[in-house]
């Protein structure tokens, strides 16, 4: 259910991998990985990429896919993609959709369209 594909790598905290932002070896437990995501975002301050963008591209380097995407991620971005694809409202009013549920599609959405933009440019 992804623009790319990218299979878990099977690494488990602490592990070795050179750090895209600092271009060194680095120790990466959680702690470090969440600072190499904020390095990261960082990076891109003209906004050129969403934060999504900015994290499949650089991420794919030093970390695994896996520890991002759990089973309550995948059934969002399905419950996502099945609204959209039969345009099925959150709620029966804006007053009476979540918000934790609207905020987390709305994530996505700019992700989705970012990709199919991306797609547009590179076909």
């Amino acid at each position: 259910m992804s623009y790319h594909s990218i299979e878990s790598r099977g690494l488990t905290f602490p592990y070795k991998s050179k750090s895209p932002t600092l271009k060194k070896q680095v120790t990466y437990d959680e702690a470090e990985l969440w600072r190499e995501i904020d390095r990261i975002l960082q990076e891109d301050v003209d906004n050129k990429f969403t934060h999504g963008q900015q994290l499949y591209y650089n991420l794919l380097h030093c970390a695994d896919s896996a520890y991002f995407i759990d089973s309550e991620a995948n059934i969002y971005l399905e419950e996502f993609m099945l609204n959209k694809r039969f345009n099925i409202p959150l709620a029966k009013s804006i007053d009476e959709a979540e918000f934790e549920r609207m905020s987390l599609f709305r994530a996505i959405d700019e992700e989705y369209n970012a990709c199919i933009e991306n797609g547009k440019v590179h076909n």
